[in-house]
């Protein structure tokens, strides 16, 4: 096998049934929006937490070395299978131009058990022993992707070794499974490995009892046998048409299929960005519009179901926002496509004249609240189950009545245990019965609703919290206000383009109304680099964390720096944890702080 071959992994595969042209950017390391994705590098953390959970299920478990060498992987893999019964961990599977490296590859006799750990999961009281299947037997959707990565690897297996019957198997998270004292996300240490041909693997490090974890831990080991022969043809097919194409020197690129699933695309980078430009390489000139036609909300919508109207209008030679075709705009949507539309057009603001009337009505005090929660595949503490929320942050302000003096509080973790509790009595503390209070998306409601869920669960004992989170979580509770929705009835800004997000719509009023920026409650956030005025989340101002400097701006770096305060190598030492814990209530009240600015804004503009 000659050096420097280019095999199809199974995460090229994956790719590339997203999306086929995908694998040629991938292969050529094109710049992507996922290289630095704080969710996708957490949820990866997650994964190889989850993986080495399952290897020490094999505690007779040999590695195969030589990752980053699939050819002298693949060697040692057939040597170790060569050698009898046993597992291994990281085998290597080579055939033609199609390589996998499997998580755990189990050998009885002449049969092989092969093993793709996954972070995902099912609750095997609520959906039994296959929840890959719908009522009617078809294999559903959110599974497929899952299953076709193991499919993928069977089809590698049985061609290298196909003296051995194989069974393909799933390891995920069981969420019906409560964690035991060393099934917990502290016992299972991240160290960032080494980075070599564009490769990082890092290590993981568990310092509990290898044992005990084997008798609680939260992972269910699926047969997947028949899903995966189901599919197998397909896949086969696939995966030989990509491996073609790694082939040719250089290697091909399939034509792209533009249309609306561009939209999410992670080589859509911005336009001036160095570097070769997946996006601008599939659409051409088409690239360059602003605003785009993939800049409208919920372009997904457009001409009615089974419709793609921006492939279509590819197929023109448009994908300017204003060339859509106005008799295209319809359904739930339409109202807020027009609003944009329009507006985007004029260069100007939109806020409804009802808007008016609607912030009149509610009711003082005005309390705006923002959580910070965690949901690992590993629970933080024994006895919870996989992915529950664990509330460790709350942020608050508060507007006691008209033209008084904005108020904040807040309540941050920093003790051991289950926080939920705690944070939900502090709240109603704060908070109590009176007044409105105004929320950014449904997610605040239904983390309450889990915390009273949980109070069943766990027998805590206390009816006035009980009841009090029953009435808040309740969805036709009115003195909750969702300030999102408001935004995507009422409020428009060409700027914000095709989102609601608060990343965006804070941005756009903070640019528009020096009201805001002038107010003492709010210059702390003003800072202007290099003649541009920056959005207040770039103003966050970094903190040092040893030798380095940290920010947080985003939910996911809250929950990673919650991780390291509590539970990593900066919870032993007084100082640094005190620098996480700044960080994370300077992010945490800027998001209500937001919803203040985006609110006054508004109730301005109607005055």
């Amino acid at each position: 096998m000659a050096p420097g071959r280019l095999y199809l992994s199974k995460s090229d595969f994956k790719v590339a049934r997203t999306c086929p042209t995908k694998l040629y950017y991938k292969k050529n390391r094109y710049p992507s929006l996922q290289d630095e994705d704080p969710y996708l590098e957490l949820l990866a953390d997650g994964g190889f937490m989850v993986e080495t959970m399952a290897k020490l299920l094999f505690p007779q478990g040999r590695e195969i070395g030589r990752w980053d060498r699939p050819d002298e992987a693949f060697e040692e893999t057939r040597r170790a299978l060569e050698e009898g019964d046993g597992a291994l961990f990281e085998a290597t599977l080579v055939h033609g131009r199609m390589m996998a490296r499997v998580d755990i590859l189990e050998r009885r006799g002449r049969s092989l058990r092969l093993i793709e750990v996954k972070a995902a999961s099912f609750d095997s009281e609520r959906d039994g022993a296959n929840p890959f299947r719908g009522k009617q037997g078809t294999i559903r959707s959110e599974w497929r992707p899952y299953l076709e990565d193991v499919a993928f690897q069977a089809v590698v297996l049985s061609r290298a070794f196909p003296e051995f019957a194989a069974t393909p198997c799933l390891c995920l998270v069981d969420k019906a499974r409560a964690a035991g004292e060393h099934a917990t996300f502290d016992k299972f240490r991240l160290r960032r490995g080494t980075r070599r041909h564009g490769m990082e693997r890092p290590e993981v490090l568990f310092t509990g009892d290898a044992e005990m974890l084997r008798a609680t831990h939260v992972l269910a080991l699926l047969d997947v046998s028949s899903e995966v022969e189901e599919i197998r043809s397909e896949v086969t097919r696939a995966a030989e048409s990509f491996a073609e194409t790694l082939s040719a020197e250089p290697i091909a690129r399939i034509p792209p299929a533009l249309g609306q699933r561009c939209k999410h695309c992670e080589y859509r980078l911005d336009l001036h960005a160095e570097g070769p430009s997946g996006f601008r390489e599939c659409w051409g000139a088409l690239a360059d519009a602003d605003p785009h036609i993939l800049d409208l909300y919920r372009a997904d919508l457009l001409g009615g179901k089974g419709k793609d109207v921006v492939a279509a209008m590819a197929s023109r030679g448009q994908s300017r926002l204003e060339e859509l075709p106005r008799d295209e705009i319809r359904g739930k949507a339409a109202a807020r496509q027009e609003i944009q539309l329009r507006h985007t057009a004029e260069g100007t603001e939109y806020i409804s004249p009802e808007l008016k009337g609607l912030l009149a009505s509610h009711s003082y005090p005005l309390h705006f609240i923002d959580f910070e929660t965690s949901a690992c595949a590993l629970p933080y503490h024994p006895g919870m189950h996989p992915y529950e929320k664990a509330a460790f942050q709350w942020s608050c302000h508060t507007i006691p009545g008209p033209g008084a003096p904005l108020e904040h509080a807040e309540w941050l973790q920093d003790e051991e245990g289950f926080p939920n509790f705690a944070f939900a009595r502090a709240l109603r503390e704060r908070i109590g019965e009176r007044g409105t209070v105004y929320i950014w998306s449904p997610y605040e409601r239904t983390v309450l609703k889990e915390i009273r869920d949980q109070m069943e669960r766990y027998g805590e004992d206390d009816p006035v919290l009980a009841s009090w989170l029953e009435w808040m979580a309740r969805a036709d509770n009115s003195r909750i206000v969702d300030l999102y929705a408001l935004a995507k009835e009422h409020y428009f800004h060409p700027r914000m383009k095709g989102s609601l997000s608060i990343k965006q719509v804070l941005p756009a009023v903070w640019e528009s109304a020096p009201e805001v920026r002038d107010s003492p409650a709010f210059r702390q956030y003003r800072r202007i680099e290099e003649g541009r005025l920056l959005s207040p989340y770039d103003a966050l101002p970094p903190l040092p964390v040893g030798e380095r400097e940290e920010v947080v701006t985003e939910g996911t770096g809250a929950m990673r720096t919650y991780q390291e305060m509590m539970f990593g190598e900066s919870a032993g030492n007084p100082e640094q944890r005190q620098t996480l814990r700044r960080l994370l209530l300077q992010y945490c009240e800027l998001d209500t702080a937001a919803m203040v600015m985006i609110w006054s804004h508004w109730n301005r503009a109607r005055a």
